[in-house]
């Protein structure tokens, strides 16, 4: 049976909440429609399908005039909500004290009606220039530590996103859909022990929309590949799309990224329901892979089945 996830993305006007979406949905070529957004009226509402459940986002207008509705008329705006994305402009200073209080507005809201809503906040524009800045570094950490000062009872994600880092949008939706079945927990611990199997530096798997189902990461990437797995990941996503979009035969492809390491996309039928596992190995270890690969995609296949199935 098919169910409905509200997921509210909430934010001060111009933080970036419809450039987020816009990102997730386009996955390449998107910065061009970026650039022409125009700010949000009131709320807009993006659909899209996760493991058979209908998910709809609700892209509230972070103007000062809407968020004052938004208090007004809490009931009909955040009621229902299963999950809260709340998005903070880190290049923003003089408005952190009023993202706070908006944040505070709706979580006081939940807490009134008693509600425990899972929440994600990222500290978006966090761009790949600014990673190793001290001052904005400091900016993440303060606010981290002060939203978990005040509200130790909710369960807070914090994630760091740029609309130039696809990987980190397609994350931030991620993991908050993941909080919805602990099958995802099993699907984690499953990959967890294939990337030792395979010897690889990663195990991502996507849906048909892109958006991971779940992921392992090898704990040691050297820096000197860095570039080119995050490159081959994002490969993987252009790549995904372009089989949604176009007639597109091939169920797997593989790709040599240099530094002796090659990137493999295999497309993975359950049911009517479409998934791509996304694979980066050294080439040494090709065929030792494609030996147990089989064996993975079974066991991935009994843990996604009832989900997918029922």
């Amino acid at each position: 049976m098919e169910n409905l996830i509200k997921v509210v993305i909430a934010g001060l006007d111009e933080a970036g909440k419809t450039s987020i979406l816009t990102a997730l949905d386009r996955k390449y070529d998107f910065h061009k429609d970026i650039i022409s957004l125009t700010p949000t009226i009131r709320v807009e509402y993006h659909a899209t399908e996760f493991l058979r459940n209908k998910t709809v986002f609700w892209d509230m207008g972070g103007q000062q005039k809407y968020r004052e509705i938004y208090e007004d008329k809490q009931d009909i705006y955040f009621s229902g909500t299963d999950l809260l994305l709340f998005v903070i402009d880190i290049q923003d200073r003089e408005r952190f004290e009023t993202s706070l209080s908006y944040l505070d507005m709706i979580l006081q809201n939940f807490l009134k009606h008693k509600l425990e809503i899972p929440l994600i906040i990222t500290f978006h524009k966090f761009d790949p220039g600014l990673q190793d800045v001290e001052t904005v570094i400091m900016d993440a950490n303060d606010l981290r530590q002060k939203i978990i000062d005040k509200y130790p009872m909710f369960k807070i994600l914090f994630q760091q996103t740029s609309i130039y880092d696809i990987i980190s949008i397609v994350q931030l939706i991620s993991y908050g859909l993941s909080v919805f079945d602990e099958k995802f927990f099993e699907l984690s611990e499953l990959l967890e022990h294939y990337l030792e199997e395979f010897n690889c530096k990663s195990l991502i798997i996507f849906d048909k929309n892109g958006i991971i189902i779940s992921e392992f990461y090898s704990s040691v990437i050297e820096p000197k590949i860095y570039v080119e797995f995050l490159e081959s990941i994002k490969e993987h996503l252009f790549l995904l799309k372009r089989m949604q979009e176009e007639s597109y035969e091939a169920e797997s492809n593989f790709t040599s990224m240099g530094n002796e390491l090659l990137s493999y996309l295999h497309k993975l039928e359950i049911g009517d329901q479409s998934f791509f596992t996304s694979v980066i190995i050294q080439e040494k270890d090709k065929d030792a892979f494609l030996e147990k690969f089989s064996d993975f995609l079974k066991d991935v296949k009994k843990i996604l089945e009832p989900l997918i199935l029922r």
